[in-house]
């Protein structure tokens, strides 16, 4: 399975993953071969690009839950642009009703899950982004057992975090290679003109309106390299910021290449002063990291298959090492001393690899 970008599809390939409409209807099923009307339909849709089976690969497995999971974000993205687009436009914004979806599906889980990302083109990132982080601030928030309200405030605001985006020149969004400093300093004012257009609405909740303001003057405060205004975070803006910083390091762009969700934990733990221990435990208790099945390199070059979850050490397993036949087990602190995992093995597509 390759991402490939849609004016390099050529007649005769075959979809790897579901195309929906708008509204949720399956368009095109996986293994469909793409010919000249379905890549006619395809460009309609404006996708960047899309999943594309090799030539002789088999069609991977899917569960019915991961199916359900990518339709929700593609719906939920197609419904979440057009709320924002309307809204920078000056009209209203109706982003509750959104939110309250994502907690229904996401607010209660019952077990873990793979947390699927999907690709991201320059035109798509920003909702994508969006939708990406209010759905872990869901998980999270369930995980805490919030009260339903806050919830729904935390989401909300998760959901229309990063506006600016929107408003930003998107020649220097879109830009390949790095930015000058003229540049960059355009994009952090439009990041305050996003805050400031849901800070001074009135017709947004205060609940939702407080995240905001506090997320404005954190990005305010870091422009001007001044601290002594520091404020105390409310629990919300701090879920916010650890969802945030989770997508940013782990989504799939079409020219950046992601981190795994474990290097991302580790970016956590590495900064415990910045983000809320608590927070991040309740995101590992919530998620897929180390899953049994998934391949593993360690720090003393060895690659092996987690075996076994610690009951006590959430990213400590038992590892089953390859050519060697032997099981660590890095819940022992003799082992862990000696050796700990580096980084999970994963392809674009989520899927767990190992090479020879």
């Amino acid at each position: 399975m390759k991402y490939i970008r849609v004016d390099e599809i050529k007649f005769g390939m075959r979809i790897a993953k579901p195309i929906y409409s708008d509204t949720g209807i399956l368009l095109y099923g996986r293994d469909t071969n793409i010919n000249e009307s379905v890549l006619a339909n395809i460009k309609k849709l404006n996708f960047y690009g899309m999943y594309i089976l090799e030539p002789t690969e088999p069609l991977p497995p899917i569960s019915p839950e991961e199916e359900k999971f990518e339709k929700f974000q593609t719906l939920t993205t197609y419904q979440l642009k057009k709320e924002l687009d309307s809204f920078v436009a000056g009209g209203s914004l109706e982003i509750e009703p959104i939110a309250a979806n994502i907690i229904r599906n996401f607010g209660s889980l019952s077990k873990k899950i793979t947390y699927i990302q999907t690709m991201r083109s320059n035109e798509d990132f920003p909702y994508k982004h969006m939708l990406s982080v209010a759905m872990l601030c869901s998980i999270i928030c369930g995980k805490l057992n919030m009260e339903p309200k806050e919830q729904v405030c935390i989401v909300s605001a998760a959901l229309i975090h990063d506006l600016g985006k929107l408003i930003a020149p998107q020649e220097i969004l879109n830009k390949q290679g790095k930015l000058t400093e003229a540049e960059l300093k355009k994009v952090k004012e439009a990041e305050l003109k996003g805050y400031d257009l849901v800070k001074d609405n009135y017709s947004i909740s205060a609940g939702i309106r407080r995240f905001i303001i506090q997320q404005r003057a954190e990005r305010s405060s870091e422009m001007t390299e001044q601290n002594e205004s520091e404020q105390k975070l409310l629990l919300g803006t701090k879920i916010i910021k650890i969802a945030d910083m989770f997508d940013t390091l782990t989504a799939m762009r079409v020219y950046k290449e992601p981190m795994s969700e474990f290097s991302a934990i580790k970016f956590f733990n590495e900064r415990e002063d910045q983000y809320d221990e608590k927070l991040v435990v309740a995101l590992i208790e919530s998620i897929n990291i180390l899953p049994v099945g998934a391949c593993v390199e360690l720090t003393n070059g060895e690659k092996g298959l987690v075996l076994a979850e610690s009951e006590y050490f959430l990213l400590r397993p038992k590892i089953l090492v390859f050519g060697s036949n032997t099981i660590y087990d890095l819940g022992q602190r003799k082992t862990y001393e000696k050796i700990q995992i580096w980084d999970i093995l994963k392809t674009m597509d989520n899927r767990f690899v190992m090479n020879n």
